[in-house]
């Protein structure tokens, strides 16, 4: 089995390293995997390592450490959870470890996380907010939606991009994600979650309205093109490593089975047939605000023919880029691909790309 989660998760290398740890320690880890030892058990002894270095930090007052201790073992926690779906209780268990040493982190980042309830359907989902430092007055913000077996805290690396270049970011765990999963599962009419996002968001004095956007990565870079052609309050939108329609027979076991647990189906059979809901066919014609479309031609998860298919059918300004060297969601190009969506992120709203 030890052998077996390592070459599993052997092409998530550049995510993991993109999403924060350390590559020191990927590599001991794998050469302790080749040694027999299991790979989630390993990434959450390092995360706990981690935590425990946070926590020694914070009782000496060294916030600036003890916070960026908490979320590098958020990261381990998630990478622990990543490829556990035979085992539910345990995948449930990480989660919550995860989501409890991001919380740690939390007041101590720069800028601080605020943590926020989004009401939907009778109950709600978590979700956290952080506004830019320096922040004059309401400020543009930028939603956040993450891919098939990621987590809002997984996209940190991410957002310090956008709140650099003065927009405020805006991450959730919607229905089908982390924890959430438990009590909704993932749908193709994801608009109906931004929706509950934004009912929110709308209220706060602190951000401004008129200037929401969105922004997902592999199946967020599906949903989020859906979402802002028939989300009327979003302004932009950015799709990363998205598809037209679900890549359900490129899928691997591994994601066949992840699809099959956050869409509640039975077994995959019936995942298979839920995932044919989840096209864009007849949507994008609809997409009128600027589009950025970024894929990698070397992406062995979503072809990039479906990219440009994307940028094909949009009904407004659209760009699309692609790295012929990049991989699933642009990780292993990260330096180049973050900062370019920021960017052209931050001039659709109004804003420089230079420093405040």
């Amino acid at each position: 089995m030890a052998s077996e989660d390592l070459e599993r998760n052997r092409p998530r290398y550049p995510r993991i390293v993109a999403a924060g740890a350390d590559y020191n320690h990927l590599t001991s880890i794998v050469q302790r995997c080749e040694a027999g030892e299991d790979w989630s058990r390993l990434w959450e002894e390092f995360g706990a390592m981690i935590e425990a270095i946070g926590d020694e930090a914070l009782r000496e007052g060294s916030t600036i450490t003890a916070g960026e201790a908490f979320a590098k073992s958020a990261v381990y926690y998630h990478t622990a959870q990543m490829t556990k779906h035979r085992d539910l209780p345990e995948k449930e268990r990480l989660q919550l470890r995860q989501q409890t040493a991001y919380r740690k982190a939390m007041p101590y980042l720069r800028p601080p996380v605020q943590p926020i309830q989004i009401p939907y359907k009778d109950s709600s989902f978590p979700g956290y907010l952080r506004l830019p430092l320096n922040a004059r007055g309401p400020v543009p913000c930028v939603l956040m939606l993450a891919g098939l077996d990621s987590t809002k805290e997984e996209l940190s690396g991410t957002e310090r991009h956008f709140l650099e270049r003065g927009m405020a970011t805006c991450t959730f765990d919607g229905p089908g994600q982390s924890l959430t999963r438990i009590r909704f599962p993932l749908v193709a009419n994801i608009e109906w979650s931004v929706g509950a996002v934004l009912d929110y968001l709308e209220k706060r004095k602190d951000l401004d309205a008129s200037r929401f956007a969105v922004w997902g990565r592999s199946v967020g870079g599906h949903m989020a093109p859906r979402a802002a052609a028939l989300e009327p309050r979003l302004k932009a939108c950015i799709s990363l490593g998205g598809f037209f329609n679900s890549p359900w027979e490129r899928f691997k076991e591994g994601s066949r089975r992840e699809f099959a647990m956050v869409t509640h189906a039975k077994d995959l059979d019936e995942a298979g047939k839920i995932a044919q809901g989840f096209t864009l066919q007849g949507i994008m014609g609809k997409l009128k605000v600027p589009l950025l479309v970024v894929h990698s031609q070397g992406d062995t998860v979503t072809s990039y023919h479906e990219a440009e298919q994307i940028a094909r059918e949009a009904g407004g300004p659209v760009k699309l880029v692609l790295y012929p060297e990049g991989n699933h969601v642009c990780d292993n190009v990260a330096w180049k691909a973050r900062p370019m969506m920021a960017d052209w992120m931050a001039r659709q709203l109004g804003l420089s790309a230079d420093w405040a």
